[in-house]
């Protein structure tokens, strides 16, 4: 399961997965500013986090520090924020703009300049936050997504930028799914991670699941479990009963 750090949790339904990984989220982040005095946090994109967010800007609110709360994200579309493509914009309908996170907390991808710049940008942002031990960008709680491909973030199985151990962020292009071009984060960012956790639901997911669960290393997904937990994070997956592996 991707080292003795990881652990999985199946909800009966989405709903009952988007409240699951909202209140791990709330918990997580209430731990690293009891811990930190402030916490970082990795958004991702996706329907199963939309959900989420949509419930800790409602029913959730008070559960969340906001004030002590940074947050970025995981990878995001090379389009403007307010495209429908935009994860940024997404996350910010959905929760960044109806709860108090301070402005200098809001770390968006500066989608504005071209990629590369982009890039080199976003990574400047990642090595000014708080370091942990080993010298990484502390992300207190991480949230990834996962494709049916398996792939995680914008790294997709086979490409170049899987492989890449001398830079946080990449800009990514020509991918498989689209908007082609991309912002992401890297593996080795991934080794700040602390409370991690990988979100998928649908039967769609299910084959790349039992795969990565496998420990299939030619999945980006099972890639990033493992830098995770060998760095010292805890994993969780967190999914529904139909991305779960049968019993």
């Amino acid at each position: 399961m991707s080292g003795p750090s990881a652990s999985l949790e199946v909800a009966d339904s989405p709903a009952e997965l988007a409240e699951l990984a909202a209140r791990s989220a709330a918990r997580a982040i209430g731990a690293a500013v009891d811990s930190h005095g402030d916490a970082t946090w990795v958004l991702a994109g996706g329907g199963t986090p939309l959900a989420a967010y949509e419930l800790l800007a409602t029913r959730l609110k008070d559960t969340v520090p906001w004030a002590r709360l940074r947050v970025l994200m995981g990878d995001e579309r090379l389009v403007p924020v307010d495209h429908p493509e935009s994860n940024w914009g997404q996350a910010t309908r959905a929760l960044l703009g109806r709860v108090p996170i301070p402005p200098e907390g809001l770390l968006r991808p500066p989608v504005e300049l071209p990629g590369p710049d982009a890039a080199a940008a976003y990574e400047r942002a990642l090595r000014a936050l708080p370091a942990t031990r080993a010298g990484w960008p502390r992300l207190d709680v991480v949230w990834l997504g996962m494709g049916e491909d398996g792939h995680c973030l914008s790294l997709f199985p086979g490409r170049p930028e899987v492989e890449l151990t001398d830079r946080l962020v990449v800009d990514v292009h020509d991918t498989p799914k689209p908007p082609p071009d991309r912002l992401s984060l890297t593996l080795p960012a991934l080794r700040g991670g602390g409370c991690c956790a990988i979100l998928a639901a649908g039967a769609g997911k299910a084959e790349m699941v039992a795969r990565a669960l496998a420990g299939d290393e030619s999945l980006p997904v099972t890639r990033a479990a493992r830098e995770i937990t060998q760095a010292g994070g805890t994993l969780t997956w967190l999914l529904d009963r139909a991305a779960a592996p049968s019993d």
